[in-house]
């Protein structure tokens, strides 16, 4: 009996052990200033992840990467956990100190609390989560950012200090707009002829009409030069960034002037291409007024940016360009979409109908939104024509879930049931869903009256 007891405990404590790995990350249940202290103490780093209401789901994505042994390990044994809302109180006032841009969103962060690395949106993957998490360890290992804040706190400003400075808030996701026009201004003035020098400033992506931008302007010769000499892809990516840096700074100070600047940029980068310059250039200003709160001003011009850009393509003619572009690809004539997503072991899963995904997620993120913004119906029935649309194209689980709340908002509830029931369906028929519990507890809020 008493062998049968001591096997019967090792068993209790083989299985304790087999839950305790598969609950997977652990977070902190005090406070965030707790989870600050306890990393100090502990020497570790920090992991803050910022969930949102907007997407229930995205939580239950988020939550599965998280309950990986994988990650438990790695993060146990590194990172002290914390876990928030990232839309109120204290998680609001974190996302705007640590200038997170979107949510779902993870930051990771040394016990000084300058961030080492950063993780946009909500994954099932936890090789993501892993991937990250050795970066930050990596840039961690690196001359820390305590002792480059601290030297120049002290009045370095000299040219190593400044540019590793820049660099590193850069890699950060922090603002570099000021401390570069810093760099900038205290060059002496033959230095700025340097080709090295304009593509360094180039690569941080400096705001429209800054002082750093102004170098290029002052010499469009060796700016074209510098635009061919980084190759398309890299011109594309820096000028996201330029726009991106440009419109983060708008919104932040209310300035219409330079959101509009920032516009104008955004158009003269196509070039001869008026078409789809005038449209980019249309979309960074709502985003301008979306980032500003000016909800009348964003419904009235979303809604003709929509109906003319989107609303005017045909359906036959989208899925004629994918057709198209895949059998270029298959004899070799073009090579692969560029927007891509990271799968488990290595590999690279790319969209097969980019041009058609493009126009279904614009038209259902544009209907998410004014379901979100209003309820004018008059906006709200457009908002509709939208959803409907990007059903033409494929009837997927979340659009038929976006359709349905905008039906369910503008009362026509049995037709909502209907189509809720249809995207519940359709989403519990993919294996081990995350996002099927989000679609039922919809369907069941609708049935009681109470969404």
């Amino acid at each position: 009996m008493k062998c049968c007891l001591s096997f019967s405990l090792i068993l209790a404590l083989l299985l304790t052990t087999t839950v305790s790995l598969a609950q997977g990350i652990v977070f902190e249940t005090g406070t965030w200033a707790d989870a600050v202290k306890k990393a100090r103490k502990q020497k570790k780093l920090l992991f803050l992840h910022f969930d949102t209401r907007a997407c229930d789901g995205c939580a239950d994505v988020a939550s599965m990467a998280f309950n990986s042994p994988l990650t438990r390990e790695k993060f146990g044994q590194n990172f002290i956990s914390y876990r928030i809302d990232g839309t109120t109180g204290i998680g609001k006032e974190l996302v705007d100190l640590y200038e997170v841009e979107c949510l779902p969103s993870s930051i990771y962060l040394d016990t000084d609390e300058n961030p080492l690395a950063r993780f946009c949106g909500s994954t099932s993957f936890d090789r993501a989560y892993l991937e990250k998490a050795e970066e930050a360890l990596t840039n961690q290992r690196e001359r820390p950012m305590k002792s480059i804040i601290d030297a120049y706190g002290k009045g370095d400003r000299s040219s190593a200090l400044m540019r590793q400075y820049i660099v590193r808030r850069r890699q950060m996701g922090l603002t570099t707009n000021d401390l570069l026009n810093e760099y900038v201004r205290a060059l002496p003035a033959d230095s700025l002829q340097s080709a090295a020098l304009l593509r360094f400033i180039f690569e941080q992506g400096p705001v429209v009409g800054s002082t750093a931008d102004s170098v290029f302007q002052s010499n469009r010769f060796r700016y074209d030069s510098l635009y061919r000499a980084v190759g398309l892809q890299n011109a594309i990516n820096n000028n996201n960034l330029i726009v991106n840096n440009s419109l983060k700074k708008a919104i932040k100070e209310k300035n219409t002037r330079l959101a509009l600047r920032t516009a104008s940029f955004r158009r003269a980068t196509y070039g001869s291409d008026i078409k789809n310059g005038r449209q980019n250039a249309d979309w960074v200003y709502l985003r301008y007024l979306r980032g500003v709160k000016d909800t009348l001003a964003y419904l009235q011009r979303a809604s003709s940016y929509y109906d003319e850009y989107l609303m005017n393509a045909k359906v036959d003619s989208i899925q004629n360009l994918d057709n198209l572009d895949n059998q270029r690809r298959m004899r070799g004539v073009m090579p692969p979409p560029t927007s891509q997503n990271s799968i488990p072991g290595g590999g690279v899963a790319f969209t097969p109908f980019p041009n058609t995904q493009r126009f279904v997620s614009a038209l259902n993120t544009g209907a998410w939104d004014f379901y979100q913004m209003t309820r004018d119906t008059t906006y709200l029935k457009k908002a509709l024509t939208w959803s409907k649309r990007s059903l033409e194209f494929r009837e997927e689980p979340s659009l038929m879930d976006t359709y349905a709340h905008l039906l369910y908002r503008l009362g026509r509830k049995e037709e909502a049931l209907d189509w809720q029931e249809k995207a519940v369906k359709a989403e519990q028929a993919r294996t081990g869903s995350p996002l099927a519990a989000s679609l039922e507890t919809s369907l069941r809020k609708m049935k009681e009256g109470t969404l």
